[in-house]
């Protein structure tokens, strides 16, 4: 069996390895925790058959299959999650890297289409996101995201780790993208090139 992507192909795979591995029904159900009546349905192909119990059954088997690949969607809420973790225990280089790294990875994955994330529970860190979105969906989609707000203030991220003249700054101004500037955040291109 290539693939389970059936209650029936689970069953057929989990009653082959019960089989293979010389348990019994009952067996297998003492080592899992469930009934046999749940392991008989759930061989059976019940489509009711909990997930959660399912699941168990499954790994207590070595039975495994794989995830599909991360969405771009899902790459802008785990960074705005773990921005979030990250600012809650005052790790702010921490969180840029977080933002940093998910910008490169959105930016191969050339999305067409990205909605708001939870926020990170910063404004700043809010409007990267939102310019983040807009740069990884530049010449992909036509469709530019709608959220996000534009800071007050001027936020030159680098300068929170480290300090900055305002020469630096002034080219920091000169070689950040439009995207950036729109949201009154400045970093210098060459920090958002692929590694």
């Amino acid at each position: 069996m290539g693939t389970i992507s059936t209650a029936h192909d689970l069953g057929r795979a989990i009653r082959g390895a019960r089989i293979q591995n010389g348990l019994s029904q009952q067996e297998l159900a003492s080592k899992t925790g469930q009934s046999r009546k749940f392991i008989v349905d759930l061989e059976s192909g019940k489509e009711t058959a909990e997930l959660g119990a399912s699941l168990r059954v499954a790994n207590a088997l070595d039975i495994h299959w794989a995830a599909p690949l991360p969405t771009p969607q899902l790459i802008l809420d785990e960074a705005a999650r773990d921005i979030a973790h990250e600012l809650s225990s005052g790790d702010n280089e921490f969180a840029l890297r977080i933002a940093m790294d998910s910008l490169k990875k959105l930016k191969m994955m050339k999305p067409e289409h990205l909605k708001k994330p939870k926020s990170t529970g910063s404004e700043r860190f809010d409007a990267l996101l939102a310019a983040s979105a807009r740069i990884a969906l530049d010449g992909v989609s036509a469709r530019k995201p709608r959220w996000g707000v534009k800071l007050q203030n001027p936020w030159f991220p680098g300068a929170d780790t480290r300090s900055m003249s305002e020469a630096f700054k002034e080219l920091t101004i000169k070689r950040t993208p439009k995207a950036f500037a729109d949201f009154n955040i400045f970093l210098k291109d060459n920090s958002l090139e692929m590694p």
